[in-house]
């Protein structure tokens, strides 16, 4: 591995670690929020790409409410989200950026389709894979560099 592959490896590393603190001190419980909204709709529409976490959208609403890898998972099939379009929903929300809201919540009267604890396991598995990519460049790395006998 010559100088500059190490550098930039290097480079990659640090920049994945930062991520990973900036994340770890910008992340809060859910019960220390206190900027969280209500919206009370109708789902429009629903937002699942294939890879990552899902999205919707409330009727009469211009927001877009990001919500967790496992609701993708649980509802983004084609059967399974149609199910829901229609549905009329109690959503607790936080404003992340402009139009966007990270939902924490969202309740049916007949059921609880997303938990604030769901959003805080997707929050805490992407910061580990900041740490966990961060430390696999730098064995990598490490690895590389090591002297031959």
């Amino acid at each position: 591995m010559n100088k500059y592959t190490k550098i930039i490896s290097l480079a990659f590393a640090c920049l994945f670690l930062f991520i990973g603190i900036k994340s770890t001190i910008d992340t809060k419980p859910y019960a220390e929020l206190n900027d969280i909204q209500t919206f009370d709709g109708m789902i429009l529409k629903l937002h699942c790409p294939h890879k990552g976490a899902a999205a919707l959208s409330l009727e009469n609403s211009d927001f877009t409410f990001n919500l967790s890898v496992r609701f993708r998972a649980d509802y983004c099939q084609d059967d399974e989200s149609q199910t829901l379009l229609g549905k009329v929903v109690s959503l607790k929300a936080r404003q992340v950026n402009g139009d966007f809201y990270q939902a924490y919540e969202i309740k049916t009267p007949e059921q609880v389709i997303l938990t604030p604890e769901e959003i805080e396991a997707d929050q805490g598995s992407s910061t580990f894979g900041m740490f966990f990519l961060a430390f696999l460049i730098l064995a990598f790395v490490g690895y590389k560099s090591r002297k031959k006998k």
